[in-house]
C-alpha cells in the first residue's frame, strides 16, 4: 500500500502535464475538425433520386388534396396523415429494394400495421367512422389506405419470402 501511494505521487504530475488546458484545446479542435469534415462529407451525399421522387410525389399529392379536394378545410389533416403513412411504407420498400436486404425491418411490426389498416378500412369503407368531414373523406382517404395496405402486403412478401435469408429474426 505504501509503494502504491508513492508511485501514484510520482505519476500524478506527469498526468496533469498531459491534460493542460492548451493541450486539451488542441485535442478537441482536431477531433472537432475531423468530425466536421466527416459530417460535411456525409451532408454532401445527396439522397437517391427515387427517394427524392417519393418525397416529391407524396408532398405534391398532400398539397393537391389539401387545396383542391378539401378546399383548405382543417379536417384534411387526417387525409394528409394517411398520405404520409403511405410515404413511410414506400420509403421502407425503397430501402429494401436498394439495399437488397431485409435487415432492420420488422415483419411483426408490418403485420400489426396491416392489421391496423384493415381495422381502419373496416370502419371507413362502409361506415362513416374516422373520416374527415371534407370532400377528401369521400374517396381519397380510403384509396390511400388501400394503397398503403397493398404496399404493406408487398413489403411483407419482400421481407419474408424474397429476402428471407437477410431477415434478422
Amino acid at each position: 500500500a505504501v509503494w502504491a501511494g508513492g508511485a501514484l505521487k510520482r505519476i500524478v504530475p506527469h498526468i496533469t502535464l498531459l491534460f493542460t488546458p492548451s493541450r486539451l484545446n488542441v485535442l478537441t479542435m482536431s477531433s472537432s475538425m475531423q468530425s466536421s469534415k466527416s459530417a460535411l462529407a456525409k451532408a454532401s451525399k445527396a439522397p437517391p433520386a427515387n427517394v427524392m421522387a417519393a418525397y416529391g410525389v407524396c408532398m405534391t399529392a398532400a398539397l393537391a388534396v389539401f387545396h383542391f379536394v378539401a378546399e383548405g378545410e382543417f379536417s384534411a389533416i387526417l387525409t394528409m396523415s394517411v398520405i404520409m403513412q403511405c410515404l413511410a411504407v414506400v420509403l421502407l420498400l425503397l430501402q429494401s429494394h436498394s439495399s437488397g436486404s431485409a435487415a432492420g425491418i420488422s415483419a411483426r411490426a408490418l403485420g400489426l400495421e396491416a392489421l391496423a389498416l384493415v381495422c381502419r378500412l373496416s370502419s371507413t369503407l362502409w361506415l362513416n367512422g374516422y373520416l374527415p368531414v371534407d370532400a377528401s373523406g369521400d374517396h381519397v382517404f380510403q384509396a390511400v389506405d388501400i394503397c398503403t395496405l397493398v404496399l404493406v402486403f408487398g413489403l411483407l412478401y419482400q421481407v419474408l419470402v424474397v429476402q428471407r435469408s437477410t431477415y434478422q429474426e
